[in-house]
C-alpha cells in the first residue's frame, strides 16, 4: 500500500486532485439517490395497482385507473386532492417548504383511502366520488390536513404555474405552457433591455448623462446575481429611479428616467419567472396571462390546420354531393315514395328534404 505523506498542516504533498474526486462521487451519490426514490415511487405505484385491482365497483374503479394514469405517487396524491376539493389548482412539493411537508405526510392505504400522518382523512365511495372522513376519531386530523392544504394551496399561488392552472381549467400542457411563457417573456425582456441601454448610451453620447449616471441605468438591464439576489438589487435601483424622477426637470430624462422604472419592473418579474414564481407587477401578471391565452390558442389552431392537398382532394371526393346520401338523399326514393302513395291512395308528404 502506497505511503501517504502529509505536512505540517496535516495536508498531502502530492498534486492529487481531492476537487474532482469530490465532484465525481458527490454526482455519483446523487444519482443513486434519484435511483432509489424512482425504485420506491415504482413500487409504491405497483402496490396501489394491486390493492385496488379486484375492486368491484366499476365507478371507483374509473377512478382509481385514472390516479394511475399520473404515472407517480406525487402526482397520483395531488390529483386525488385536486378532486377531493374540487380546487382548479394541482399541488406540488416542489412549490415550497409547506407543499413539501403536506406531501411526505400524505399516503394511501386500505385502497383507496388517503391517510395524513396515518390517519385516515379521505376516501373514494362506491360511486367514485370523493369525499372526507367521517369518522369522529379523525377529526383532530382531518383538521389538521385542511390546514395544512390551506398552507400549500397559498404557497402554490405565487407559483407561475397557478396562473396557467387559471387560464386553462382541464389541466392539459400546464408544464409546457408555462415554460413556454417564461422562455417569450424572457426573450422579450431582453430585446427591451438592448433597445433601452441603447437609448441611455445615446444621451450620454449627447452629454445629457454622466459616465456615472449612464453606467447605472445600463447596470439595471444586466444584473449577474442569482435571481433572489438580482431581485433585492432591483428594488434598491428602483427606489433610486423613483426620487431621482421627483427632482428631474428635463422632458428627454425624465421619460428614459420612467422608462427605466418599466425596465426595473420586468426584470424583477422575469427574475421571479425565473424561480417559477407568478410576476410581482399588476402589468407582469396581465402581461403572463395574456401570453398564456396565446399559446392556448395557438396550440389549438394546430389542430384546425386544412388538410394536405392529398387528403383534401380526397375529403372533396368522398362527401361530393352524388356520395353525400346521409344528408342529401337521392331523389329517387322522393319519386318511389310519390309513387307507392299513389297507388294506395293516401296523400303524399314528402319526408326528404328539398
Amino acid at each position: 500500500m502506497e505511503n501517504i505523506e502529509l505536512n505540517d498542516f496535516g495536508q498531502r504533498d502530492d498534486n492529487y486532485e481531492w476537487d474532482n474526486w469530490e465532484e465525481t462521487n458527490v454526482d455519483s451519490y446523487e444519482t443513486r439517490l434519484e435511483d432509489l426514490d424512482r425504485r420506491y415511487d415504482e413500487v409504491w405505484m405497483t402496490d396501489f395497482k394491486r390493492n385496488n385491482e379486484s375492486d368491484t365497483s366499476k365507478k371507483r374503479k374509473i377512478e382509481t385507473n385514472s390516479l394511475l394514469t399520473t404515472r407517480s405517487s406525487v402526482n397520483l396524491k395531488a390529483g386525488y386532492m385536486k378532486k377531493l376539493f374540487t380546487e382548479d389548482y394541482k399541488l406540488n412539493p416542489n412549490d415550497g417548504p409547506d407543499s413539501k411537508d403536506l406531501f411526505s405526510r400524505l399516503d394511501v392505504a386500505d385502497k383507496c383511502w388517503l391517510t395524513y400522518d396515518d390517519v385516515k382523512v379521505a376516501y373514494i365511495d362506491r360511486s367514485g366520488n370523493y369525499k372526507f372522513s367521517g369518522d369522529k376519531t379523525s377529526v383532530q386530523g382531518l383538521k389538521d390536513f385542511r390546514t395544512a392544504f390551506e398552507k400549500a394551496t397559498e404557497e402554490h399561488k405565487k407559483t407561475i404555474v397557478s396562473l396557467v392552472e387559471e387560464e386553462v381549467p382541464n389541466g392539459e400542457n400546464i408544464d409546457p405552457i408555462s415554460e413556454d411563457v417564461r422562455d417569450e417573456i424572457h426573450r422579450e425582456n431582453i430585446d427591451d433591455d438592448i433597445e433601452f441601454s441603447e437609448r441611455v448610451l445615446k444621451l450620454h453620447r449627447d452629454g445629457k448623462l454622466t459616465d456615472q449616471e449612464a453606467r447605472e441605468l445600463v447596470g439595471i438591464t444586466r444584473p449577474k446575481e442569482e435571481p433572489e439576489e438580482r431581485i433585492k438589487y432591483l428594488k434598491i435601483e428602483r427606489e433610486r429611479l423613483k426620487k431621482n424622477l421627483q427632482t428631474e426637470s428635463d422632458p428627454e430624462l425624465k421619460e428614459i428616467l420612467q422608462d427605466g422604472l418599466t425596465i426595473v419592473e420586468q426584470n424583477i418579474d422575469d427574475a421571479r419567472l425565473q424561480m417559477y414564481q407568478k410576476p410581482e407587477s399588476e402589468e407582469g401578471i396581465h402581461r403572463a396571462r395574456e401570453k398564456v391565452r396565446d399559446d392556448v390558442r395557438t396550440r389549438f389552431e394546430k389542430f384546425c390546420l386544412p388538410l394536405p392537398s392529398p387528403w383534401r382532394e380526397l375529403s372533396r371526393r368522398w362527401l361530393s354531393p352524388g356520395k353525400r346520401r346521409w344528408l342529401e338523399p337521392r331523389r329517387d326514393w322522393e319519386k318511389w315514395e310519390k309513387r307507392w302513395r299513389n297507388s294506395r291512395k293516401l296523400p303524399y308528404r314528402s319526408s326528404f328534404p328539398s
